[in-house]
């Protein structure tokens, strides 16, 4: 591994990691975007078959890293696909990093921007928050690593006291009947809720910074399986507390969950306001572990340290968040990630994995 042996992480990091990963823009968007393509209440039902083809694809990304250890999809496609097309597909996949840093980066910016600090220009917000996710992405996985360990626990218990302090607004009727058009419509569902569960990809390179490597597969299945029930309960809850035609209207469905939220004694007038705070704070941690996937990836393409990268990207990164013109375009540009996730797992590993199986590359338990 050219990477220093110190940055190594635990299984129980890698979790964390792989579960955090996934929690971002799909907890506030999900619901309105499921309705709208389902446009019946049985969008929770998409997104759980989302969750079990993200397990599935989480299986062969784990199968196909560990026919390589110690080493990044960067570094061993190029043993599996040729030199050209390899360093081809590990840039391409630097790229996807890069971007996805810089929608990760604009979608903090508007959320920001509308609920906590609306008189602060949009672009100092993502100058600081590029900044700060620069500082922590120099020291390497290890600081990144426990930022996740401590902040993805307060991000699951704050969505816990969103989901059981919006039961008393519930209405059944909202979310029935179950099937009743059918699965055409579920099946439709699932396209647009394949992106909100990217993230699990990242084992492509974290699988080689693990310590024990031969726990990767648990490590991903158990993070994906933690996301599952999150994001269906937060679909549920949002159609049941708003209807499905409601949830087809609004931007940030789960943030208007979140402001008809009354905590006992009066703890937080607004509950939004708090919950925002964790989602970005979310959200940051996700920006960062795509910021660090994006430069270790160029790094090791081109044989250099991953800090100079994470410097040289920074225009980059700010320049692809200042490219959507509206909020509109910032939701374009992330059905354009949905789909490069789809192509990384669907059609890239497989490939990956098949013709490292035919000429026997790599272990062959892999």
């Amino acid at each position: 591994m050219d990477a220093d042996q110190k940055d190594q992480i635990t299984a129980s990091q890698t979790f964390m990691i792989v579960s955090k990963s996934m929690i971002g823009t799909g907890i506030i968007v999900l619901p309105r975007g499921i309705s709208q393509e389902v446009g019946t209440p049985d969008g929770w039902i998409s997104v759980v078959l989302s969750g079990l083809l993200a397990m599935l694809a989480g299986y062969m990304i784990v199968k196909l890293s560990q026919r390589f250890p110690g080493q990044t999809i960067y570094q061993y496609s190029q043993r599996v696909a040729g030199k050209l097309l390899g360093k081809a597909l590990a840039i391409f996949l630097s790229l996807y990093y890069i971007i996805g840093s810089g929608y990760s980066l604009r979608f903090m910016g508007e959320v920001i921007h509308m609920y906590l600090l609306d008189k602060t220009p949009i672009e100092v917000i993502m100058i600081v928050f590029l900044s700060l996710g620069t500082y922590l992405t120099v020291g390497g996985i290890n600081p990144i690593a426990r930022l996740t360990e401590l902040f993805l626990p307060l991000v699951i218990i704050f969505l816990l006291v969103l989901i059981i302090f919006s039961l008393k607004d519930v209405e059944l009727v909202n979310i029935r009947p179950v099937l009743g058009e059918g699965m055409t419509p579920v099946l439709k569902g699932i396209k647009p809720s394949i992106f909100s569960f990217a993230g699990f990809e990242i084992m492509l390179i974290f699988t080689a910074l693990m310590k024990e490597p031969r726990k990767a597969m648990k490590t991903v299945l158990g993070g994906i399986a933690l996301v599952i029930p999150l994001y269906t309960l937060v679909v549920v809850i949002a159609i049941a507390t708003l209807t499905v035609d409601e949830v087809k209207t609004l931007t940030w469905p789960t943030m208007s969950v979140a402001m008809n939220i009354e905590l006992p004694g009066g703890f937080f007038e607004r509950y939004e306001s708090l919950f925002s705070v964790l989602w970005v704070i979310s959200m940051y941690t996700s920006f960062v572990l795509y910021q660090y996937a994006g430069s270790l990836g160029l790094g090791q393409i081109f044989r250099k340290k991953h800090r100079a990268f994470t410097y040289a990207s920074l225009p980059v990164i700010y320049l692809v968040a200042m490219f959507p013109s509206d909020l509109n375009s910032v939701f374009a540009v992330g059905d354009f990630l949905g789909k490069t996730v789809l192509f990384i797992t669907a059609i890239m590993v497989p490939c990956l994995w098949v013709i490292a199986k035919l000429r026997r590359i790599g272990l062959e338990n892999g």
